[in-house]
């Protein structure tokens, strides 16, 4: 699954600023060098026709050149003995006179053996990341780094489990969710009362899924209602570049939709996440939808339509518990 083309042609801008700025380095550093050690200017310049003499006499062919590019070869090794020499007399780095990258492997072109280069996929997902909306959540969460510590073992005589048991299965549907993202297509629904980590899975599957190559998109129902809302009735003079925005919500491999409905509800509110809804089950696009409100609820505040969209292609996964938050503000009891 590759990353969308925009984020391909961002990094690939930085990767022509950074050789840009590879460039200016080495022409600073070779001035400041020649400023100091003339001698080193003319040994580059012999080393250049050298090498070009070689090259000359090759395309050239005819005769025993043998010996000639050779003798040209020595030269050059002769060279940049002095050279190396040269500078460490001088108190400079032996490659002060060489190109120096910020990855040697790809030399900062962001290709190696035809293919990305582990530099270029580091900075994609770095980006995938800042597209997402969840870049500060996602430096720390993942599935590696969840406490089920705050689950109680007791069981709950209202759903015949405990908290801890509950949680390891919705966990270990998350993990399947990512693992079968491509081959299956089903979105989920997350609901709960707050403070159960509904949030939290939702980054941890976030993060799978932009680091093998998934665009993803983490909003809040009000801003996601918001946005709309300024686009249709052209509420700002960025028009274009929130037609981008909201055009994204349809389009992405995954929309996180979260704390749906605290958002103050509206025939219009009421259409938009229909459309949102229908509009990406079409398309075969998946969505998270994390709430605090229950199945019933969930049917009393939207339209028919919007409830037998989720109850009829949305896996419903029900976080029971106390309240995370609340348990880490009173010192974990």
């Amino acid at each position: 699954m590759a990353y969308d083309k925009e984020l391909y042609q961002q990094v690939a801008l930085e990767y022509e600023e950074i050789r840009r700025h590879d460039r200016q380095d080495l022409e600073d550093r070779r001035a400041k060098v020649f400023a100091v050690v003339p001698e080193l200017e003319e040994i580059e310049t012999e080393v250049q026709n050298a090498g070009l003499k070689i090259i000359q006499l090759a395309i050239s062919g005819g005769g025993d050149l043998t010996a000639r590019i050779q003798a040209l070869r020595d030269r050059q090794k002769a060279l940049l003995i002095r050279r190396k020499s040269l500078l460490l007399e001088h108190g400079f780095a032996e490659d002060e006179l060489s190109m120096r990258y910020l990855c040697d492997r790809c030399e900062d072109t962001g290709v190696y053996e035809d293919k990305d280069c582990e530099c270029f996929r580091r900075r994609l997902i770095l980006k995938a990341f800042e597209h997402s909306n969840l870049s500060m959540q996602l430096r720390d969460q993942s599935f590696k780094t969840m406490n089920m510590d705050f689950y109680s073992r007791e069981i709950d005589e209202r759903y015949g489990t405990s908290p801890y048991e509950c949680m390891l299965k919705i966990v270990s549907a998350c993990r399947r969710y990512v693992q079968n993202f491509e081959t299956e297509n089903t979105s989920l629904l997350f609901w709960g009362d707050p403070g159960l980590g509904k949030t939290f899975l939702s980054t941890c599957v976030a993060k799978e899924l932009i680091k093998n190559g998934h665009s993803v998109i983490y909003e809040t129902a009000y801003k996601i209602f918001s946005m709309l809302e300024d686009f249709k009735f052209r509420r700002t003079d960025q028009i274009e570049k929130l037609r981008g925005q909201t055009q994204k919500l349809y389009e992405c491999d995954l929309l996180i939709l979260d704390d749906l409905g605290a958002e103050f509800s509206t025939n219009y509110t009421n259409a938009a996440l229909f459309d949102i809804l229908n509009t990406r089950l079409i398309a075969n696009k998946k969505t998270i939808i994390n709430t605090n409100l229950n199945l019933e609820e969930l049917a009393k505040k939207y339209s028919e339509r919007v409830f037998s969209r989720i109850i009829g292609h949305y896996q419903a996964l029900h976080f029971i518990g106390r309240d995370i938050r609340l348990q880490k503000s009173m010192g974990g009891e």
